[in-house]
């Protein structure tokens, strides 16, 4: 089936090492973004390419009606045009294969996508924030390479996905003319028809200063339908109706399949780092779900020791992937000395808040009239394990509404665990949503869970104290 997508896409062979009878020759030749993307037919489209020790570029073949107007050795730039009409020969997408050769005659060739893009871009330039939710198929979304969290400056000269729950979930991430985009694929149906859906998961893109050294990340939360539209009324504030990077609400549903596209991902209190959660909805093992690297190779979060370096929002902040344990001469707190209260804010939005724009983490307010629903607080608790979750009733309006019991990243060594830590009386889950308040040395956070033992002692404390270092889900609330 033809993509409905019109735009410029390349997809890259790097050639690192050639072999002649004399001696070794070392070159190379690839375009990192793998695309250009044109907005309408009769449009210009650029692109930057690397090279080593390649000396000239010849266009091998290209898609009817497309022109390469340059080739821009010195710059690393390739310019072309799609066509502006369309008769039966001339197409909106097609491969363009170029051949780069050294100054001993050596080659090396790429095949470059083009197209032109059937849907405008999604621009979110004017709206930095530290999460870009991305929910439409063979669309373009942009954001600014330069703002963080609230509008944080950034010095940055590169960026590079950092890491995806699914291999080439985020495609063609390029950084031109002050602005960073990438491009979502149509997720193919069985029937082959159209189905206007993505391919769902979560990614994180880096910012690079031009040291190489990462100065910033943005959560791209790639999901069906639209999570600021899906929402609930608690206490006066509109809540999203799921958990940050998440797929939908179970609500209620005992399959394992439902029940693990609604977990979502994990932070630690006053963190933006987005962290993965398990890789199966009831924890075996407690293993990480799998994440991959831009090249495709898998890549692990890394679980660090608080210290006077690493306990620091700044050294988080340059690096994502890593997870910090709690500090016990700092009350559990995964920074080194001291609590900052300011990294999240009950009434305002902060450059740490992990929310996409418009959006900030809730105050523990929303959730103070919060309770089990009574009909299934009585149920039998082998029917009550198989929810991962509580449908609980906000006592001011008799509504009802379903969250998912997805554990947390315990402060100890920040492993997934969905049991409480009751050595005598393990349950089989228990459910952890922070707050923005704080208390004390911890921070507050919406708790519940199942009692296997007796029916009458089913918990839930709307405003449990939690060490910081815990890595719980969050719902997002409208600022």
């Amino acid at each position: 089936m033809k993509r409905l997508i019109y735009g410029l896409v390349a997809l890259v062979t790097i050639g690192l090492l050639a072999t002649s009878c004399k001696k070794e020759e070392t070159y190379s030749f690839k375009v990192p973004s793998g695309s250009i993307l044109v907005s309408m037919p009769g449009a210009t489209g650029t692109t930057s390419f690397d090279s080593f020790n390649i000396a000239s570029i010849g266009v091998t073949s290209k898609p009817e009606g497309w022109t390469v107007d340059d080739i821009d050795l010195y710059n690393g730039t390739i310019t072309v045009t799609a066509p502006s009409t369309f008769d039966e020969d001339e197409v909106r997408e097609g491969d363009l294969s170029l051949r780069g050769y050294t100054p001993q005659g050596s080659e090396r060739n790429i095949s470059i996508y083009l197209a032109i893009l059937e849907n405008p871009d999604v621009d979110y330039t004017a709206s930095p924030a530290n999460c870009y939710i991305a929910n439409k198929a063979e669309t373009r979304f942009v954001f600014d390479p330069y703002k963080g969290g609230n509008g944080v400056v950034l010095d940055t000269e590169s960026i590079e996905i950092m890491w995806q729950t699914r291999k080439e979930l985020i495609k063609y991430l390029d950084l031109r003319d002050g602005k960073a985009s990438f491009y979502l694929e149509m997720k193919p149906s069985d029937d082959d028809e159209p189905t206007n859906k993505v391919f769902e998961g979560n990614a994180l893109i880096g910012a690079y200063d031009k040291e190489g050294n990462l100065v910033w990340s943005w959560h791209i939360w790639v999901t069906n339908g639209d999570p600021c539209e899906e929402t609930i009324s608690l206490n006066g504030a509109t809540m999203m109706n799921r958990n940050l990077g998440a797929f939908q609400n179970s609500n209620t549903s005992t399959n394992g399949d439902d029940i693990y596209l609604s977990y979502g991902l994990y932070y630690q209190w006053g963190n933006k780092n987005p962290y993965a959660g398990p890789q199966h909805y009831d924890f075996p093992g407690n293993h990480d779900d799998t994440l991959w690297d831009a090249e495709g190779y898998q890549t692990y979060l890394s679980y660090e020791e608080s210290t006077s370096k690493i306990g620091t929002s700044e050294w988080s902040t340059h690096n994502p992937m890593a997870l910090i344990k709690g500090n016990k001469d700092n009350g559990y707190d995964w920074l080194y000395e001291g609590h900052d209260d300011n990294l999240w804010l009950e009434s305002s939005k902060t450059d740490n808040d992990p929310c996409p724009a418009g959006w900030r983490i809730p105050a523990k307010s929303v959730f103070e009239n919060l309770t089990i629903v009574g009909s299934y607080d009585d149920m039998p608790w082998e029917e009550a394990q198989l929810l991962y979750g509580w449908m609980l009733e906000d006592t001011a309006t008799g509504a009802e509404h379903f969250f998912t019991a997805q554990g947390r990243r315990n402060y100890l060594d920040c492993r997934l665990d969905i049991i409480n830590d009751n050595e005598e009386l393990p349950i089989p889950w228990s459910g952890y949503y922070w707050t923005a308040s704080t208390d004390g040395a911890d921070a507050s956070a919406l708790f519940f869970d199942l009692n296997t033992a007796t029916r009458t002692w089913n918990g839930i404390d709307v405003a449990r104290a939690m060490h910081r270092a815990n890595a719980m889900p969050v719902r997002c609330v409208k600022e």
